[in-house]
Order: C-alpha cells, then sequence, then structure tokens
C-alpha cells in the first residue's frame, strides 16, 4: 500500500485573516413566536435535590408495576410532568372562583 504525506498548507498571510474578520456575517432570523401553538415542546433544565429525588423514587415505588416488569411502573419524568398538571389544575379552579 502506497502512502502518501498530505498536501502543505498554505499559512495565511495577515491580510487574508482580517478579510475573515472584517467580512461581518448576517443577523440571525427572528422567530415570530406568534405562530407557535400551546403543544410546541420547550425544553429547560430543572435542578432537584437529591432529597426530593428520593421522596419523589418512593412515591414511584408504590406505583403498581406490570406485570413481571422489573421497570418501576412510572418514569421520573412522567411523574414530575403528573404533579405540574395536578398543581395547574388545583391553581386553575383556586383562582377561577375570584
Amino acid at each position: 500500500m502506497a502512502t502518501t504525506l498530505p498536501p502543505l498548507r498554505k499559512k495565511p498571510t495577515e491580510a487574508e485573516i482580517d478579510a475573515v474578520i472584517n467580512k461581518g456575517g448576517s443577523a440571525t432570523k427572528k422567530v415570530d413566536r406568534s405562530l407557535e401553538g400551546d403543544d410546541t415542546v420547550k425544553f429547560f433544565n430543572l435542578r432537584l435535590t437529591s432529597g426530593v429525588l428520593n421522596k419523589i423514587a418512593g412515591f414511584r415505588e408504590k406505583r403498581p408495576r406490570k406485570l413481571a416488569s422489573p421497570k418501576l411502573g412510572i418514569s421520573t419524568h412522567d411523574w414530575i410532568l403528573e404533579a405540574i398538571e395536578e398543581k395547574m389544575q388545583r391553581e386553575g379552579r383556586k383562582y377561577s372562583k375570584q
């Protein structure tokens, strides 16, 4: 098998470097937020203490499992989503009476 050396790279001149730097760019495209529906998925980070996660794990362990399944009945993610939904329903009932 024949091998060859890689091609020699031409070192850019200061003028070429300045040309690239000064070329600039275009602004990012603006997104029209009014077109997004209520079902658009948004991502964010959630920081919980290990104590809170341990309590959640305890609640998850009490949920019924599928027959012959080693997995818990609900994921931590789904448990948190259920908790948020329940809270939103309670708040909706509480503030809709006023």
